[in-house]
């Protein structure tokens, strides 16, 4: 009886344990049937590339596709990645920022060392890089090869038969974006991500074979469509 005695302070210690945790697990709520509400976070609006826009003014003789021979493969393209093997860029380099002349006209394929060969100027190694990249690589063979004194710019018109738009100038980093259908330069600049946190210029040009059209806003360049090729700059100084 004495032993008896002395056990039941612990006995009641555990039995009011015990309905203490019974009370606790019957209004604490099963979290893992509690079903939390999606939290939808809102996405920037992007175009439809559904349908891109069509190379235009394709020089007689070019090919249609972008094919540099018949053995030239189809390669999957992405203008945000970087340029391999079998990539194949339909190319305009112009000589001169007034009067331009086109000094070059032609589709290439980037070979198995990555190399392109661009006649006259030599080869360019474009393996591995992105295209605003490939872009400044050609610039510097044609003006270094050739000994050009005035500008040289490159124009892209398309890669793997996907017509881009390069942007570059006051931006995050200079991109090269697919052309798509009424496509507007304000549209293209906000696609690259627009101009530099903190930038108070406001000035656009618009280089299209060579030729400079300067726009005092983005919303009065929109009165140009870009076309497959077009450099579309966004100053840093106006």
């Amino acid at each position: 009886m004495t032993r008896l005695f002395h056990s039941l302070p612990l006995l009641l210690v555990v039995a009011l344990g015990v309905s203490a945790c019974a009370t606790v697990k019957r209004f604490t709520p099963d979290l893992s049937k509690i079903k939390l509400p999606k939290i939808k976070v809102p996405m920037p609006p992007m175009p439809n590339f559904s349908s891109l826009k069509k190379i235009t003014n394709i020089i007689p003789g070019m090919p249609d596709t972008d094919k540099e021979s018949v053995d030239d493969p189809q390669m999957p393209f992405n203008a945000r990645g970087t340029l391999g093997y079998g990539h194949t860029l339909r190319l305009h380099v112009y000589e001169g920022s007034r009067s331009p002349k086109r000094i070059y006209n032609d589709v290439v394929m980037i070979d198995s060392h990555g190399v392109i060969d661009l006649g006259k100027a030599g080869t360019a190694r474009i393996g591995g890089s992105t295209l605003a990249k490939a872009a400044a690589t050609i610039a510097t063979t044609f003006r270094v090869n050739l000994a050009l004194g005035r500008t040289t710019t490159v124009h892209i018109l398309s890669v793997e038969d996907t017509p881009v738009v390069s942007v570059r100038g006051d931006v995050i980093s200079d991109e090269f974006i697919p052309a798509w259908e009424d496509m507007t330069i304000e549209q293209a600049v906000r696609v690259a991500g627009g101009r530099k946190l903190g930038s108070t210029a406001h000035g656009v040009y618009l280089i299209r074979e060579g030729e400079r059209r300067y726009f005092s806003s983005l919303e009065s360049a929109n009165e140009l469509e870009p076309e497959p090729g077009d450099i579309i700059e966004l100053s840093s100084d106006i």
